[in-house]
């Protein structure tokens, strides 16, 4: 008879054994220190170590789409160097932004050496489990004073994401954020909400600890509530089985809203 701490490792082995390298990332959009009447300085976080920035693995950054939406609307952006960077080919203004990196789906099938293959369970020969990831992270960023905030609290049509109903750039240590998970427009309810904030894990040793954590309600809400000023990263992920389970055993969907706290 396994005892309950061998069930807990075996199921938690099971889970890793069925989940994709993108779920060892995190995903986050920012700004490095933005000013009017400059560039916008649009950067993607994907990586181990938030909030470090690195390079976007080169199998993987053709995948990576990204949109930056300011006061006035959508705004161009041109590729930088290295691949994680962006800039907006006009002046920044003052108000609000929302800078999105959505990533076309990517399926990742483990194959039978314990190696990943970037095709189908059905290409791949052999293989022991598959996934179907989708993923995107926004990112609130002001510049000078924040405006009407409407780019931070209006969806952004993703196929999962968190949507404000206040500025939370704008928000407070201590005082409760309203959001709303939305999956294909529609509220999620039951999902697992997370969030830490930058350093956290310095403080507990491991960047799998959580500053904070919800479920959302009916009707897809949670209230979110910063305790320290700093950047936080406030995470959600959606599985359903795939359509064709010869083809693929499950659609991971996963979604970030990154911002600072003043």
């Amino acid at each position: 008879m396994r005892r309950p701490f061998a069930q807990l490792a075996a199921a938690l082995a099971a889970f890793f054994c069925l989940s994709g390298p993108i779920l060892a990332h995190d995903m986050w959009t920012d700004a490095v220190n933005p000013e009017a009447g400059k560039p916008f300085p649009f950067v993607v976080g994907y990586g181990h170590g938030y909030p470090t920035l690195e390079a976007i693995p080169a199998e993987e950054y053709p995948f990576f789409k990204v949109k930056l939406v300011g006061p006035d609307g959508e705004m161009a952006l041109t590729p930088g160097d290295p691949n994680y960077k962006w800039s907006s080919s006009e002046p920044a203004k003052e108000g609000t932004y929302l800078a999105v990196a959505d990533v076309e789906p990517i399926f990742w099938t483990k194959t039978p050496s314990g190696g990943w293959s970037m095709k189908p369970k059905n290409e791949t020969p052999g293989a022991a489990s598959c996934g179907r990831y989708i993923e995107n992270a926004k990112g609130v960023v002001i510049v000078g004073a924040p405006g009407s905030g409407k780019a931070a609290t209006e969806p952004a049509g993703l196929p999962i994401e968190i949507v404000p109903g206040v500025n939370p750039a704008s928000a407070k240590v201590g005082t409760a954020v309203p959001m709303t998970v939305l999956f294909n427009g529609q509220p999620l309810r039951g999902a697992e909400v997370s969030a830490r904030y930058a350093g956290f894990d310095k403080l507990t040793g491991s960047q799998d600890s959580k500053a904070f954590t919800a479920v959302t309600d009916t009707g897809g809400k949670f209230n979110f509530v910063p305790l320290v000023p700093g950047e936080w990263l406030i995470t959600v992920r959606n599985e359903e089985p795939y359509p064709d389970l010869a083809v693929c055993d499950k659609t991971d969907y996963g979604t970030s809203l990154h911002f600072t706290i003043k």
